[in-house]
């Protein structure tokens, strides 16, 4: 009698969880419809995957799972629903509107720009959405301060000595950004670099210790086209014209003249190529440069993984692996590089960037080309902050940088080569004005 009475349970039990599970369309429809009335957005979400575990899915399913995650601020994962019931029905502004604001939300701007240009003229009134840019969509002014510990090394009395040190280094900016038609962006600038450096020679031609002053000039010019959802390609090109000089100043009787030491210029170029890809809460890229910086060839490779945990822009971690290969007359050196970023949005327009960089960088690029490394002395590890400030409704933004480089130089005492390793501080800020925000 007791194992009957177990089986008639065991039975009873397994029929309502099958019943239970067994859901129809209309029992989804009914139950998403009162979860989308009841503002109960996580049982909503937990009820859709649980449809589609059983094959089930329809349109106002999707549109609710969407409005859920959108309502919950996980843009990222509301980008999919909104997108497929977008292109069962194109006409309704209402999913194009949320369409808009996830991709907005999500930091994948680019489609952002395109989704609105579906928008009718009263959508585009009521939600301040602008699609027709000024010329000069945005401006940019930047400088960089170089701060390095004094690490010229004070030759003995039998010592001779071959090693160059920066004393000081100024680098300024003026970029521009365009954008033509709904897909292309263009970002171009001119920065001015001023440095001078002591040198200790052996040249019997030259001094014993100089000053050498190094003016460089450069253009910069980048593309980026919007290919198609969430894929982009960015393609750069990096122009520097350096002048290395080393003045002298004579004076005989009351007259001073100026001349030179040496005087001559070199010019470099470097080369950019990027596919990014946005899907779910993660971006991943391939990306290379190539250089000639300092008479050498380099490439420069890399993958990068950038993830929103959250499916929005508050918190992301970007990794990104690069193999820096030079040629030097064909003797090549190989250098892993791993940099690890973590970005933190607050304040609505405001951003957080911490990173650090580990590998061996000299004659490295950075930030799709724009920056060239080109000094002498290898860096060995760089921790970044980067803050910016929102004013204006993210129309007006003031960003401050600070870079702490652990550096090696290498030099020649008595022709035996030394090492020093010296600690460099950089010091950048700026403003950045948008003429159009999005």
């Amino acid at each position: 009698m007791r194992t009957f009475l177990i089986s008639i349970i065991l039975i009873t039990v397994s029929l309502l969880s099958e019943a239970q599970n067994n859901f129809s369309v209309s029992d989804i429809d009914a139950l998403t419809y009162k979860q989308y009335m009841q503002k109960d957005w996580k049982n909503l979400i937990k009820t859709g995957k649980r449809a589609k575990r059983k094959g089930i899915d329809f349109y106002y399913l999707q549109y609710r799972t969407g409005i859920a995650y959108y309502e919950l601020k996980k843009y990222a994962e509301a980008v999919k629903y909104f997108e497929k019931i977008h292109s069962e029905n194109p006409e309704d502004e209402t999913i194009l509107e949320y369409l808009y604001y996830s991709y907005l939300f999500s930091g994948r701007i680019e489609d952002a720009r395109l989704t609105a240009t579906y928008f009718s003229r009263k959508a585009k009134e009521r939600l301040n959405i602008e699609t027709e840019y000024p010329f000069i969509k945005a401006l940019y002014f930047s400088t960089i301060q170089n701060v390095n510990d004094d690490y010229g090394h004070i030759p003995e009395t039998d010592e001779t000595v071959e090693q160059k040190t920066v004393l000081n280094e100024s680098w300024y900016n003026i970029s521009a950004e365009h954008y033509i038609g709904d897909r292309l962006t263009v970002f171009h600038g001119y920065s001015r670099l001023q440095m001078s450096n002591d040198i200790k020679d052996t040249n019997p031609d030259l001094p014993e210790e100089y000053l050498e002053d190094i003016n460089q000039n450069e253009y910069y010019l980048s593309l980026k086209y919007h290919a198609g959802k969430g894929f982009n390609i960015t393609g750069a090109f990096h122009y520097l014209n350096t002048l290395y000089y080393s003045p002298v100043y004579i004076t005989i009787g009351r007259r001073t003249s100026l001349t030179y030491l040496y005087y001559f210029r070199e010019n470099s170029v470097a080369g950019f190529l990027k596919f990014d890809k946005s899907f779910s809460i993660f971006n991943a890229a391939v990306e290379s440069s190539v250089s000639d910086l300092n008479g050498k060839f380099q490439i420069q490779p890399a993958l990068s993984l950038k993830i929103y945990p959250f499916a929005n822009t508050k918190f992301y971690s970007e990794t990104k692996g690069i193999y820096h290969i030079e040629d030097d007359n064909g003797t090549k050196r190989y250098s892993p590089v791993i940099k690890q970023t973590l970005g933190i949005n607050f304040l609505k327009y405001s951003l957080l960037n911490i990173s650090a960089t580990y590998g061996d960088l000299l004659n490295y690029t950075e930030y799709n080309a724009f920056i060239t490394n080109n000094d002498l002395d290898l860096t060995k590890l760089k921790a970044e902050i980067y803050l910016n400030f929102g004013l204006s409704k993210g129309r007006f933004n003031i960003f401050l940088n600070y870079q702490y480089n652990q550096k090696e130089n290498t030099y020649l005492i008595n022709d035996n080569e030394i090492t020093e390793d010296y600690t460099n501080h950089i010091i950048a800020g700026g403003i950045k004005w948008y003429f159009s925000k999005y």
